[in-house]
């Protein structure tokens, strides 16, 4: 589960990008995070994640969220490994294969003998079988970079899920592979999108404004709908008003 409790970040400029932000994801929920460019979708989401720290408020999860982040090459130095989280027990399972049975690699290991197998599978998956675990990001393609940090999920198998703007690179089969995990699991999924069809795979909206969060409990087709309601119920009592002037 996600709690958020009156959630405030400012900006290093000293502007105030959003205050009094309150949200809760239950177990198994799947909701959709939209609104306007520059309302801070993805800053929320990084908060969440732990990878910013809030000027105010508080954040309590059950365990810590697993976080697909948009790309913009900021991870390119990084091993295919090290981007999956698993670079560490690679090692030291490779350590002691090689007879270096130390106290500090089986620690690192954590009994962990499988993580290589699962590691490759998952990138087997998600059609990068051709992908060498310790080559560089930088190598990949945008949907290949993608599908990294979207294989990790099945290598860890989180509660809480995170995801910006997920379907961004992918090609038509990838996108296929993520609409199917969304529909079929069970976990908790915050994600940003832009792409409506990923959107109305998702059973709740959360709206961020300048006025903080609107739950609407439908997917996006429902959102719009009720959208195009307030807005007409606004309208009218813009006209009524201007009679009684």
């Amino acid at each position: 589960m996600i709690n958020v409790n009156n959630l405030e970040y400012i900006h290093p400029n000293k502007d105030i990008l959003f205050d009094n932000i309150n949200l809760t994801v239950d177990k198994h929920e799947k909701i959709a995070l939209i609104g306007n460019n520059g309302t801070g979708k993805s800053t929320l989401l990084k908060i969440i994640a732990g990878q910013l720290k809030p000027n105010g408020g508080s954040i309590k999860t059950d365990e810590l969220p697993y976080y697909i982040p948009q790309h913009f090459g900021q991870y390119d130095e990084l091993t295919v490994a090290q981007a999956l989280s698993v670079d560490i027990k690679l090692k030291a399972l490779a350590e002691i294969l090689s007879g270096n049975v130390s106290e500090m690699n089986m620690l690192a290991l954590d009994d962990d003998w499988t993580i290589e197998e699962r590691s490759v599978e998952a990138l087997t998956h998600w059609q990068l079988q051709d992908i060498d675990l310790w080559q560089k990001m930088g190598t990949l393609s945008g949907g290949q970079k993608t599908k990294v940090f979207l294989a990790a999920i099945h290598i860890h198998q989180p509660a809480i899920i995170l995801m910006d703007e997920p379907s961004n690179h992918l090609d038509a089969d990838g996108r296929k592979k993520l609409y199917h995990f969304i529909q079929s699991t069970n976990r908790a999924l915050l994600i940003v999108s832009h792409d409506r069809q990923l959107l109305n795979l998702l059973s709740t909206v959360f709206e961020l404004t300048k006025r903080g969060i609107t739950v609407y409990g439908g997917n996006y087709d429902f959102y719009i709908e009720q959208k195009a309601i307030a807005l007409n119920a606004m309208s009218e009592e813009v006209r009524n008003k201007e009679k009684a002037l």
